[in-house]
């Protein structure tokens, strides 16, 4: 359809064809240079994790040499050497439930600290929630020493059960997950809990029913920041968990460095299992993760 020499274009079409063609030629070669540069990007990301997977499937002799991708010298065989040597399987296991108590307890634990910050009135509320922001720019390694010895002198850091007390509790309670869950209950709408009240729901019954499902995005990307923090955790498993049994996959990582033979093929292969959990596990949850940043972006 024309008008006055404009032409309108339609959007009716699902594959966006009249859009395609409004541009013509320029539209579409512009369209194809994003989409070689968005390629290159991404090969040069992924470049170390396609060779540590590359890698991991070669023998040894053959890692560092210039013809690594030949067609001889692959085996499964450092996987095996890792599960192994690493203990691999016990220290998966440790990791998961280190970042299902921390993932879980503390989704609980901020959600309802955060949730009291933004709906109950009690006094002293901004001064504490401003002590809370505040404590978001202290590291871990800043506050590992007062930890340790607090945790030490609770006992938690003994027997297989008091050294996963150790590995979690302390992170139950996290000053970001507080304020990122306090910024998105201030935008459930407040007629909603109102319509709640009058129908005879209480605080917890508001909480419950009415605020966590209408922030679940963010809730799930509390989770998934949760899991990538502590999966990788180093300096707190090193100091809390010190014996074999209680071991995290990091730490089974890292023993292979110092434990005779070195073979780089059982240490790739290792990093190669330790990092698969965490890929699945983002891929799963990477809608809710994009639903937050959708909403913070339209706010």
């Amino acid at each position: 359809m024309k008008r006055n020499g404009t032409k309108f274009v339609t959007t009716d079409r699902p594959d966006g064809q009249e859009l395609r063609e409004k541009g013509g030629p320029l539209a579409g070669a512009r369209g194809y240079g994003a989409w070689i540069v968005s390629m290159g990007v991404a090969v040069v990301f992924l470049s170390p994790l396609l060779w540590m997977l590359a890698a991991s499937l070669r023998e040894e002799a053959s890692i560092f040499q210039g013809g690594w991708l030949g067609a001889d010298g692959w085996t499964l065989q450092n996987y095996a050497d890792a599960w192994r040597r690493a203990a691999l399987g016990r220290a998966l296991l440790n990791s998961a439930l280190q970042v299902l108590v921390i993932g879980g307890g503390g989704l609980l634990v901020n959600a309802m600290a955060a949730y009291a910050f933004a709906r109950l009135e009690f006094r002293g509320r901004e001064w504490l929630f401003a002590a809370v922001v505040m404590l978001i720019v202290l590291p871990v390694e800043v506050l590992a020493v007062p930890m340790f010895f607090t945790v030490r002198d609770l006992g938690l850091t003994g027997g297989y059960g008091a050294a996963m007390a150790g590995l979690t509790v302390p992170f139950l309670a996290k000053a970001f997950n507080i304020y990122f869950l306090r910024q998105h209950f201030l935008t459930v709408p407040a007629a909603l809990e109102e319509a709640a009240v009058m129908d005879g729901a209480g605080p917890w019954r508001l909480f419950w029913n009415v605020a966590l499902p209408s922030i679940k995005p963010a809730l799930a990307t509390v989770v998934v920041l949760d899991l990538l923090t502590h999966w990788g955790d180093f300096l707190w498993p090193l100091m809390i968990a010190t014996r074999e049994e209680t071991r995290t996959v990091q730490l089974s990582l890292a023993n292979l460095f110092t434990q005779p033979p070195v073979q780089w093929g059982d240490i790739l292969a290792c990093a190669v299992l330790a990092t698969l959990p965490v890929m699945l596990f983002f891929r799963w949850f990477q809608r809710y993760v994009v639903a937050t940043d959708a909403r913070a972006g339209i706010k």
